[in-house]
């Protein structure tokens, strides 16, 4: 289980491949008609399938094989950051945090941030392909960016987590977390919150949490929170 595919066109006992991923099966790895090949969804289905036409814009498999919810977690990891003013440490933080497991990732818009948009398309293909090479079969959902107080009222988690610059902070992720649960944590630029932000945050049950004595980039707490809640739902 070496290489994985992926496609959402999932039709019976019938995978369509899309066009980018087809290129690549066919021709930088030269798979043929009755090869078999692995593929995954998004959603948590794992498909072992033959390869039935070699045809770039309609590269059809037949399914001979289905794992459902391959690779499930009994977590939930959410994590909103605003995200950095270079876009390439947001692809970063993307790759990383899939490569490391997290099932959602916002982006909020705060009085100190430093980019006010992002290229989604851009940073759903990272997704994918970090999905596909670190051999997962759930691709995270990714919002749209939105403002701080949009996301504060929207957000369901149940365990909610803020980290902010606080050197009187001492309650750490690693210890605050209970697990199995259901986690958000909001990770802030790198002028940090406002005072009126931490405290509109705790206003709807944000705990305030560090992740160490080290001062971190936004990318890189992100991945460190990311990280912790991984660990603490180790079995």
């Amino acid at each position: 289980m070496n290489q994985l595919f992926y496609s959402h066109k999932i039709y019976d006992d019938k995978i369509l491949l899309p066009e980018d991923e087809a290129r690549h099966c066919l021709r930088v790895l030269r798979k043929q008609s009755g090869d078999t090949i692995r593929v995954v969804d998004g959603k948590g289905n794992y498909y072992k399938a033959l390869i039935k036409t070699e045809d770039l814009h309609d590269c059809q498999l037949k399914i001979i094989d289905c794992r459902r919810k391959f690779g499930y977690k009994n977590h939930y990891i959410h994590i909103a950051m605003a995200p950095p003013k270079n876009h390439s440490r947001v692809e970063w933080f993307v790759e990383k945090a899939v490569e490391i497991g997290i099932q959602e990732i916002s982006f909020i818009l705060t009085e100190n941030s430093e980019r006010r948009n992002i290229k989604i398309r851009r940073i759903q293909k990272r997704a994918i392909s970090s999905m596909k090479q670190s051999l997962k079969a759930y691709l995270p959902a990714i919002n749209e960016m939105v403002s701080m107080i949009g996301f504060l009222t929207n957000c369901t988690n149940k365990e909610r987590y803020i980290g902010h610059l606080d050197t009187t902070n001492k309650n750490l992720l690693f210890h605050k977390a209970i697990p199995k649960s259901n986690y958000c944590v909001l990770i802030g630029p790198e002028g940090g919150y406002s005072s009126d932000e931490i405290k509109e945050a705790q206003k709807y049950e944000f705990q305030s949490i560090s992740l160490g004595d080290s001062r971190l980039r936004t990318e890189t707490a992100g991945i460190a929170a990311c990280h912790i809640l991984n660990i603490i739902n180790e079995e």
